[in-house]
């Protein structure tokens, strides 16, 4: 395939920054899907491993890997007719060797380098995420535990009693950015940081706060062009009353089509970081994607609003047991119903040695 025209694009990174970028027209080229799919650790596995970390107390670091595209062999067969860039070179043919950005299949391509590295060094993809890796491990005092590889493409989270052994093993293969691993601040958009709860116990929170600022200046200023604002005293995330399926007001053209499907795309990663408390509104506005009206608009900026009354919400992934009466629970006999039934265990389940709330071990299920 002749990527001889590269085509400009443009990063979000770090801190909301925009990178500007070459890289290969991937969308000239049609890879086979067996080569172009790539998973990345789940947002949920994150937060349990979280919560992990600080029931069994172990520490975390995380680091970033350099230009890590470019790190693993292209897995297409991709030519260019060299620029004027290359001087005595200008007008040759070169075949593209390694995975560039823009390629479909780039992303399985350095997937597959980093499992093979995360491997090596003894760890194994846990059953219920691909990109969470275990290997069993001791404590000091002898208490059998799992050290845990998060990989989200080239972000790294390492969690164990030696997060730096994990991140050691990869850096002989990777460059790290800055050639470090720190405590994480940042991770996947959200706010990382390790606090104490109200019992005194330290725990890891997950906080959207600087993604939420971002996002309602972006929308102000947006509506500061037109000479709006967003509505003020926003005490919940909808006006009191207001059912988006009873919304019965002017539909948007197709400029407000795209603005409102993009505003809701916000609010949706927003929820993603932990915003759950905007979740139910939300949900109920994306069933109009295809014919929003003015009202759900409307109501897509009071919710805004609302966010910038109140951008500080934190999740907290607290270890300890959850304060539940039995009381609250019945027992009813369902003998009739499940007489003899067995849980159908997989013959190779893990055992974790993880404690449970109560501080025994625990198997995985």
């Amino acid at each position: 395939m002749d990527l001889s025209d590269p085509i400009w694009d443009i990063k979000l990174g770090e801190n909301f920054r925009r990178k500007a970028r070459l890289v290969a027209g991937g969308h000239t080229t049609k890879p086979p899907s067996s080569i172009t799919y790539s998973s990345v650790v789940a947002r949920d596995s994150v937060r349990i491993a979280l919560t992990i970390a600080a029931l069994n107390g172990l520490n975390i670091l995380s680091c970033d890997i350099q230009n890590a595209y470019l790190t693993a062999v292209c897995r297409e067969k991709i030519f260019t007719i060299a620029g004027p860039e290359f001087q005595s070179e200008a007008g040759k043919i070169m075949i593209i060797k390694m995975a560039l950005y823009g390629l479909k299949s780039s992303g399985p391509a350095f997937r597959a380098k980093l499992a093979g590295v995360i491997w090596e060094l003894g760890y194994r993809p846990s059953k219920a995420d691909p990109d969470i890796w275990l290997r069993p491990a001791v404590k000091p005092d002898g208490t059998k535990y799992y050290e845990m590889i998060l990989c989200y493409v080239d972000d790294i989270i390492s969690i164990s009693m030696k997060p730096l052994d994990a991140i050691y093993g990869i850096q002989r293969t990777f460059k790290l950015k800055n050639d470090r691993a720190d405590v994480p601040k940042m991770y996947l958009g959200a706010g990382i940081s390790k606090v104490k709860s109200v019992s005194g116990t330290e725990c890891w929170t997950l906080s959207s706060e600087e993604y939420i600022k971002s996002t309602v200046r972006n929308v102000e200023e947006k509506l500061a062009k037109s000479n709006l604002r967003l509505p003020t005293k926003c005490l919940t995330p909808f006006s009191s009353g207001y059912h988006p399926a009873e919304d019965t007001s002017p539909e948007l053209n197709t400029e407000g089509l795209n603005y409102y499907q993009e505003l809701i795309g916000v609010l949706r990663w927003g929820v993603e970081l932990g915003r759950v408390d905007i979740l139910l509104e939300v949900s109920l506005l994306s069933c109009h994607l295809s014919l929003p009206r003015s009202g759900h608009l409307s109501q897509v900026y009071h919710i805004f609003g609302y966010l910038k009354y109140s951008p500080r919400r934190r999740l907290f992934f607290d270890p300890d047991p959850p304060c539940i009466s039995r009381d609250r629970f019945h027992n009813f006999d369902w003998v009739d119903f499940y007489n003899g039934v067995k849980e159908d265990i997989p013959i190779d389940m893990q055992v974790t040695h993880l404690k449970d709330f109560k501080g025994d071990p625990r198997r995985e299920y």
